[in-house]
């Protein structure tokens, strides 16, 4: 399944973000996602390099993100891959039985292990996103936890659909396990990535009027958010690499990269 859409991020406090939530009931639909309420839990397995290019954005490495992710308790399992220029966002993606997924991540995980190639011994579930995760050398590296409030809707023809996340946690990956929002799920090792709630507008082509709409009556501006990143800060998995709030002069002998806080 190939996607392309518009995404654009806004990141909000409780107190504002409670208001927009109240906003997109009165304006949208209820996302179909959503098994009760308008609100559904997800749980993500993020892959990177041991150099963690992807959260260094190194290269082309650096600008596609590869996950497997599991919505709420569900048994099923997607492949994902995604990827983003200014705001236009391509995801690919598939669904399996957990058997067929993990079958999936074992043979990719044992191909790296004995440095052997993209070929499998008979055709797997998810092949793309195997030999794509082999070529780059990608192995777990965080899972993202976070509740997501979804509404959706039509305007024009076009497709429109507002989340907004909260809850955003982060923990060590654990080989290829992807969380489970069950009762006897593990959350231990879970640790606060952010205080703020992510808005994530997204449309097809051209803003929908009612986006704009939303977008005078409540005057956020556009700042971008990369919940993997955050997830890889708070864990410290990129130290030493130190991290600025803005552009400073260095002292020489400091040599290594700098990284903005504004990321996309």
């Amino acid at each position: 399944m190939n996607d392309k859409r518009i995404e654009l991020k806004y990141q909000l406090d409780s107190c504002l973000a409670s208001e927009v939530k109240q906003w997109a009931r009165e304006h949208l639909e209820v996302d179909p996602n959503c098994e009760s309420g308008d609100s559904y839990d997800v749980n993500s397995l993020y892959l990177d390099t041991p150099q963690l290019d992807l959260f260094h954005q190194t290269g082309s490495i650096g600008r596609r993100k590869y996950r497997v992710r599991r919505y709420g308790c569900e048994s099923k399992l997607w492949l994902e891959s995604k990827s983003k220029k200014k705001n236009e966002v391509q995801k690919t993606r598939c669904v399996g039985s957990e058997d067929e997924v993990m079958n999936t991540l074992f043979e990719l995980g044992r191909s790296t292990a004995e440095n052997r190639g993209t070929a499998a011994t008979k055709p797997l579930f998810g092949d793309w996103f195997r030999k794509q995760a082999i070529k780059k050398q990608l192995q777990p590296t965080t899972q993202i936890h976070y509740r997501r409030f979804a509404r959706m809707g039509s305007e024009l023809g076009q497709n429109m659909r507002l989340t907004i996340d909260s809850q955003l946690h982060a923990s060590p990956a654990t080989g290829w396990n992807v969380a489970s929002e069950t009762t006897d799920s593990d959350r231990t090792q879970r640790v606060k990535a952010t205080g703020l709630e992510i808005l994530e507008l997204k449309f097809d082509r051209f803003m929908p009027h009612r986006f704009k709409e939303l977008l005078r009556e409540f005057p956020i501006p556009v700042t971008g958010f990369s919940k993997y990143r955050a997830a890889v800060r708070c864990w410290n998995l990129h130290q030493p690499v130190p991290v600025f709030d803005s552009a400073i002069e260095l002292p020489p002998e400091w040599t290594w990269n700098t990284e903005s806080l504004s990321y996309a």
